[in-house]
């Protein structure tokens, strides 16, 4: 596996207006910490991706910056303060080298989902490529190569926009990267892939999973699946969750296992981490 070679670029509004549509999604729950929460997991699974050299969070939210240094992030402040895709032109300025710029409302991401996405962005030296969101009208990730400008566009109808300034679309699946959260039903899908633990600690405690509206189930260690790919020369693959869900699973978390394969259609179990990544793909009847 190449070096880490990639600095990420996350921008984060000022809590008090950031994440307008979430307001009340969570009864009880503060609306700025529910945007921080969101914030906090994206970072935390950016720092834990193994494609990323370096993380660059513009802000200027006295909340934000102290938590997300905490966690091992450079702060920038938002010098222009001028908007999203200002804020990403001045954290790309300021970064150099290979450049992605990222959403910051992506509680359900996995560092091997972001890292495989990287990874197929580098395949293509001089241009820059965008990963669409779930919906396919939106942007969550922007990539671009040392020397060739970010040029970000995001915002609404942002997957064209970039499609018509030159940057190439990455068709990978990796759900938990394509899963922002804008809306309580955004919210809904994330919790079904498997929250990070900063939302999942808001969500869970105020939300029964059978309760009406609620993000739904919190997935951790234990869950199970069937193998729906897996290359045996790279030791990855994909899994298909009961619910219809498909995760991304890394060699790591095969190596893990003790296994020496896995069969298309073999039920297994899932452990993860408390930051949501895939730690072990195993049998359900083994420890």
């Amino acid at each position: 596996m190449s070096e880490p070679s990639w600095t990420v670029v996350v921008p984060v509004k000022r809590l008090d207006v950031a994440k307008s549509r979430l307001r009340g999604a969570l009864p009880g729950v503060p609306h700025e910490s529910l945007a921080l929460a969101l914030a906090l997991d994206t970072v935390r699974a950016v720092l834990a991706c193994d494609a990323v050299a370096a993380l660059l969070v513009v802000t200027d939210d006295p909340r934000v910056a102290p938590a997300v240094r905490s966690a091992g992030a450079r702060v920038l402040p938002d010098v222009p303060d001028a908007g999203l895709n200002a804020a990403l032109r001045h954290g790309a300025e300021t970064a150099g080298g290979p450049v992605a710029g990222l959403t910051a409302d992506l509680p359900a991401l996995l560092p091997a989902d972001l890292g495989a996405a990287l990874r197929a962005a580098a395949g293509t030296p001089g241009v820059r490529h965008f990963v669409a969101d779930a919906t396919g009208d939106g942007t969550v990730l922007l990539a671009a190569p040392a020397g060739v400008p970010l040029d970000p566009r995001f915002g609404a109808g942002s997957a064209a926009a970039h499609a018509a300034s030159g940057a190439l679309p990455l068709a990978g699946g990796w759900p938990t990267l394509r899963r922002d959260v804008d809306t309580p039903a955004d919210l809904a899908e994330a919790a079904r892939l498997g929250l990070g633990p900063h939302t999942a600690a808001l969500a869970a405690p105020r939300c029964p999973a059978a309760a009406p509206g609620c993000p739904g189930r919190v997935y951790g260690a234990g869950m199970q699946g069937t193998v729906a790919t897996f290359d045996g020369a790279t030791r990855t693959g994909t899994l298909l969750l009961d619910d219809g869900t498909e995760l991304s699973f890394p060699a790591h978390a095969f190596d893990a296992s003790g296994l020496r394969l896995l069969r298309l259609g073999q039920r297994v179990r899932v452990d993860r981490d408390t930051a949501g990544a895939i730690v072990r793909v195993t049998l359900p009847t083994m420890d």
